[in-house]
């Protein structure tokens, strides 16, 4: 597949689009966040949701956090994240096969995020954190944000796959993207007098399958949407400064993407069949997700940065995951 030309297509394909005008945008970004309290009483269906979700595969390895996150997004909102939560698990060690079983009980009381902007690649276990303020100077500090926290996951990567014997080229390709984005959040930060907020995380075991999943979503699904997004707005930004800066981001972005896909090639000769086959399903499930996740971010992006509006985005999207 070459992200190039596909996101060169979707841009021409969709270009009468692209400078259409709605009610919906707002030129603003301004997340939404929620305290939350979740209360589920876990079957041997939602156990068996949280094992496909998480890639685990029994359920002593179920992490408390990871099985809120798994409800919170099926309860509540599939694009939000997050930012904190206090939980307690509580399950059976054995499985009867009867999916209306109750093994266990989980308490999940916390705080979550709006997932609006697509940025780069997050690392796993990656703390999203709301906009500081409206308007544009804050929305670029946090996408400069977004970007440091780049670094750190493909800085990561790399010493992953130099532990799994990776082919060389892929880990110096990884090692090159870092590079390329401390690029662009230097290039950001200079473009905005707000604070940039040195990126948080949690700390999470990451084995090769993991890896896999996170590359198949975040990689293969965000970051070419992220590259698609960044295009748009080299074209059409309100100032010369803003199409040059994101010209260059734009086919960085594109090349991230390229690499998530041949990385994702090599992941999938790496897994089992039954992790392929999760893992598959998950990246079809983000795609199917891209447009929403386009509407809502379309809502929030400064008009300086000439985003498509809500309608546009979602067309934007559609077409990319097709």
């Amino acid at each position: 597949m070459r992200l190039s030309l596909l996101i060169a297509a979707t841009l021409l394909a969709t270009a009468a689009l692209a400078t259409s005008c709605s009610e919906e945008t707002t030129g603003e970004c301004n997340a939404m966040t929620e305290d939350f309290v979740l209360d589920p009483v876990l079957d041997e269906a939602a156990i068996d949701e949280i094992l496909d979700a998480t890639n685990r595969l029994d359920i002593k390895s179920i992490d408390c956090r990871d099985a809120c996150t798994v409800i919170y997004h099926r309860d509540r909102h599939a694009d939000w994240d997050l930012d904190s939560v206090d939980c307690e698990l509580s399950v059976d060690e054995e499985l009867t096969g009867d999916p209306a079983h109750v093994v266990g009980t989980l308490h999940c009381d916390g705080h979550a995020v709006e997932f609006y902007c697509a940025g780069g690649r997050r690392p796993p276990g990656h703390i999203e954190r709301p906009l500081a303020a409206p308007g544009l100077p804050a929305y670029l500090a946090h996408c400069a944000h977004l970007e440091a926290a780049s670094v750190l996951a493909f800085t990561e990567l790399a010493d992953r796959l130099t532990a799994w014997h990776a082919p060389a080229e892929l880990i110096n390709r990884c090692r090159q993207a870092a590079s390329e984005e401390s690029t662009h959040a230097e290039l950001l930060t200079a473009l905005t007098d707000e604070p940039v907020a040195t990126p948080a995380r949690r700390e999470l075991p990451v084995d090769l399958a993991a890896a896999a999943l996170d590359n198949a979503i975040e990689g293969c699904v965000h970051e070419a949407w992220a590259a698609l997004t960044c295009a748009a707005t080299a074209q059409n930004a309100t100032t010369p400064e803003l199409r040059a800066i994101y010209t260059q981001i734009a086919a960085d972005e594109a090349s991230h993407a390229q690499l998530a896909w041949d990385l994702h090639t090599w992941f999938m000769g790496q897994v089992t069949t039954n992790q392929r086959t999760t893992i598959l399903a998950a990246q079809q499930a983000a795609l199917a997700g891209l447009p929403a996740l386009a509407r809502t971010q379309a809502r929030h992006v400064p008009r300086a940065l000439a985003f498509p509006d809500p309608r546009a985005a979602a067309h934007f999207a559609a077409a990319l995951a097709a």
